[in-house]
């Protein structure tokens, strides 16, 4: 038998175990230490209402103070809307919601009707501007974050991001953040969460994942989905691309006792932020 056969051989041998530990897998679900999959970067960061023909339109640009419901479609080339969704993370599309303080934060997931009309119950909100991201990943078809502006009449009082810390809490959690910023904007990102002082090792998938996080880069808004690497020991690993320096809002979406937590952290990419991570550099 020459190389090539021999590989051959050995290639469907793995692929043979691969399926069977796939099958186990499904029937036991993901271990604490799972590998996650992640999936491509949408195109369009959240900043342009419109990419590759493709148009997020709001059906108004004005919110209600006390909340309600927001509609909006997506728009396909030919202006007819967007009917069929790739889902990403077990869902057709996330829907991110911030002010321009990056001080309010939602992350949501509409329902959509037969006719391509996106529905979504929004919470009471803050006076202010605002942004709207859309991320999705059309059938057959690119994978967008569409952004759009919109805002809420009243008083508006100017809020700010609280300065660079390592430590969130929420909920009676304490979240740690190790980092480290590499060259091209990558930063390596762990997120320790712990409750009463002991590390929490059962984190509960939330969407696919064992956390996600969206980084909102502070002033034009750029924003960055980001799924981690894996889980292990207690520590969420992220890969992230933030290629603009300056400030970010990054916001930490885990699950635990069957209910999703929000944390909240600064970052200022190009500077040395967070406790470093050990690395071979």
């Amino acid at each position: 038998m020459n190389t090539c056969q021999r590989l051959s051989v050995f290639g469907i041998v793995l692929a043979g175990i691969f399926g069977i530990g796939i099958g186990a897998g499904a029937m036991l679900g993901p271990p604490a230490s799972a590998k996650e999959v992640m999936a491509p970067a949408p195109m369009g960061e959240g900043v342009v209402s419109t990419k590759d023909g493709y148009r997020f339109v709001p059906a108004t640009g004005q919110l209600d103070a006390a909340g309600g419901t927001f509609h909006f479609v997506i728009e396909g080339p030919r202006g007819a809307p967007v009917l069929d969704f790739t889902p990403e993370h077990e869902k057709d599309l996330h829907f991110i919601l911030v002010n321009r303080d990056l001080t309010v934060f939602h992350h949501l997931h509409p329902t959509r009707a037969a006719n391509g009309r996106w529905s979504i119950d929004l919470p009471a909100l803050p006076p202010g501007s605002y942004r709207a991201v859309a991320d999705f990943h059309v059938a057959h078809g690119p994978h967008l974050a569409l952004g759009t502006d919109l805002s809420v009449a009243g008083d508006y009082i100017p809020t700010a991001l609280a300065e660079p810390d390592t430590t969130s809490r929420v909920d009676g959690y304490e979240i740690t953040m190790q980092t480290d910023a590499r060259e091209g904007g990558e930063v390596k990102i762990a997120l320790i969460v712990s409750k009463d002082g002991h590390v929490i090792t059962d984190l509960q998938p939330y969407l696919g994942a064992f956390g996600h996080l969206v980084a909102m880069h502070s002033g034009d808004l750029v924003y960055a989905h980001v799924h981690p690497d894996d889980y292990l020991d207690g520590t969420v690993h992220f890969d992230a691309e933030l290629s603009s320096e300056g400030r970010y809002g990054l916001f930490f979406d885990f699950k635990h006792g069957d209910i999703v937590h929000t944390a909240t952290f600064t970052f200022d990419q190009g500077l040395v932020t967070g406790a470093p991570m050990m690395n071979d550099h």
